[in-house]
């Protein structure tokens, strides 16, 4: 093992124990731990200037996407279009926990229909979350039926992550998913069914509301809403809102275009003079500060992660590590170890591990065709847990949502949800044990 993966090893490690420790902000460590750890690897403060700047360039994208989304959805916020849809969704749904979890995973898989899980947390969080906060559901519920709706959904063979893996290791991704069919049907099934058991978990940590309770909501959100900036208003900005979404999963719209546009134009249409327009920034400022900061941070890790080499010293290590008494297993293995990889060493794993996997097993009469489609499948319904990836960040910030409580929450649940899928590929035939 070289130094630089053995203190990219501690780094990965330290970040998530300090995360979970909650010693400081979710930037804060994600910015000064890199840092440390590429001068203890023997980088000059130069070096390590340039790695984070490489990282600025690779997040500046996400970082605008999350300011410009915040500042949009909080504009339907305050002109009462939430209270609108809540009102419509309580009145049809009623005192519903599991209603609500089975509506978040219907318009999370289709949503990232689209191919984007950009797409998929702007247009399912914002839409669903005011309905968790009035039934005492906790939001990470909410991350997590989002999490898996949107992972499931990744299999299909228009998705850009699957694609890319199969071109990894020269397969026609219409074969990878002809391979995983049966799997994709099994796990949306399986997204379903786990809203039960959240359902159940969540009541009996006080979500949902007594009868009683409820009739006051119900009169409560009975009322005429008063909307701030007029009916008219709200109904043309849920109109605009509703454009933007057609036009995302459409294709015709980019993300990041859409939501500055977007915000742009409701800003005016909303807040008539300048003082107004700027009091509603100064409202929003603290909120994009923190998306920032943390973005900012997760700059640092992801530049410094591919400049200093340390993470793909050790993804090859993985890969080269198996002894010739286990190669045979070491699809499922590596199946079993999926989930975990994809939340650390993220991209590298289907880059540098699966193709090294293929290579070995290939004298033991298999093929790519039986190490990648597993592989990947039970790794991509992780990737809201990615600790090092952009996007993730996303969905968390539009949950309100810090990762050390996202992973409490969600990491075991999705890991047990990973095997439960490897169990279905080991009995149907996907994966040899």
């Amino acid at each position: 093992m070289t130094w630089n993966a053995i203190i990219t090893l501690i780094m990965l490690v330290a970040i998530v124990v300090l995360l979970f420790k909650n010693v400081a902000n979710t930037g804060v460590i994600m910015t000064g731990v890199p840092i440390i750890a590429a001068l203890i690897m023997g980088f000059s403060f130069a070096d390590i200037n340039g790695f984070i700047g490489s990282g600025l360039n690779s997040v500046s994208g996400t970082l605008f996407l999350m300011v410009m989304a915040v500042l949009f959805f909080g504009i339907l916020q305050e002109a009462g279009v939430f209270d609108a849809i809540i009102k419509f969704i309580i009145n049809h749904l009623g005192n519903n926990v599991l209603g609500t979890l089975l509506i978040t995973a219907v318009i999370g898989m289709a949503t990232q229909l689209s191919g984007s899980g950009t797409t998929c947390a702007l247009c399912t969080i914002p839409t669903v979350r005011p309905l968790y906060e009035k039934q005492n559901i906790r939001r990470e519920a909410l991350l997590l039926i989002e999490t898996l709706a949107s992972g499931v959904i990744c299999l299909m063979p228009w998705a850009p992550g699957i694609n890319e893996a199969s071109a990894y290791v020269d397969l026609d991704v219409y074969d990878v998913f002809l391979r995983i069919r049966p799997l994709v049907i099994f796990s949306i099934l399986a997204v379903f069914a786990l809203c039960f058991i959240v359902a159940a978990f969540e009541k009996k940590n006080g979500a949902g509301m007594t009868d009683e309770e409820f009739q006051k909501v119900k009169a409560e959100i009975n009322k005429p809403l008063e909307f701030k900036m007029g009916k008219t208003m709200a109904i043309v900005d849920g109109l605009a809102a509703l454009l933007i979404i057609i036009c995302l999963l459409g294709g015709w719209l980019k993300s990041n275009v859409a939501f500055a546009l977007g915000f742009v134009v409701l800003l005016f249409l909303n807040y008539r003079t300048a003082k107004d327009k700027g009091e509603y920034l100064k409202m929003k400022a603290g909120m994009c500060f923190n998306l920032a900061f943390t973005m900012l941070g997760v700059a640092c890790i992801v530049g410094i992660n591919n400049g200093a080499g340390g993470l793909s010293d050790l993804s090859n290590l993985i890969a080269n590590s198996g002894f010739s008494g286990i190669i045979p297993h070491l699809p499922f293995i590596l199946c079993l170890l999926s989930m975990p990889l994809s939340i650390t060493i993220s991209g590298s794993k289907n880059s540098v591990v699966v193709p090294a996997v293929v290579a070995m097993v290939a004298g033991y009469g298999m093929g790519a065709l039986d190490v990648m489609p597993a592989v990947f499948a039970c790794g991509v319904i992780s990737a809201n847990l990615n600790l090092y990836n952009a996007s993730p960040y996303l969905a968390l910030g539009l949950a309100g949502v810090e990762m050390k409580d996202h992973l409490k929450y969600s990491l075991v649940p999705v890991y047990v949800f990973s095997l439960v899928m490897i169990a279905f590929m080991a009995v149907t035939g996907v994966v040899s044990i």
